[in-house]
């Protein structure tokens, strides 16, 4: 194959990858995040036990039972939120892993193509040598 049409498909295939890789990074971004939420949320609840166990009339006037509400209507909706962002993520990645594949398809027509070019100069310079 011509070494231009190999350099065209290289920089194609690049291409290709770098756009599937760009619609996957807010997908990760936003996973992250809601991570990031759900780690938090913990730590509220870790602190509401800790400081329920300290204050009272809390469990008297139903706080406790409003709050635990609020977290697990809150929980529910975080993971619902990142069970949808991991789908799109998985659907992203195929496409991620295809390009990908295409690209160290093109790379290793590349190296390839530059290696024979390398053994018939170097044949052609043994011709020449010997005779």
């Amino acid at each position: 194959m011509a070494r231009a049409r190999i350099s065209d498909l290289a920089e194609a295939t690049e291409a290709d990858f770098q756009k599937e890789y760009q619609e996957l990074r807010p997908l990760l971004q936003k996973e992250a995040q809601l991570q990031a939420q759900l780690v938090r949320l913990d730590a509220q609840l870790a602190q509401v036990k800790a400081d329920s166990i300290q204050t009272e009339g809390y469990h008297v006037t139903g706080g406790d039972m409003l709050w635990h509400g609020w977290e697990s209507a809150t929980r529910r909706q975080l993971n619902m939120e990142l069970a949808q962002v991991r789908a799109q993520k998985l659907a992203a990645m195929e496409g991620l892993r295809k390009a990908f594949g295409r690209k160290q398809a093109v790379e290793n027509l590349s190296r390839q193509a530059r290696e024979q070019k390398r053994q018939k100069q170097q044949k052609a310079w043994m011709r020449q040598i010997t005779g």
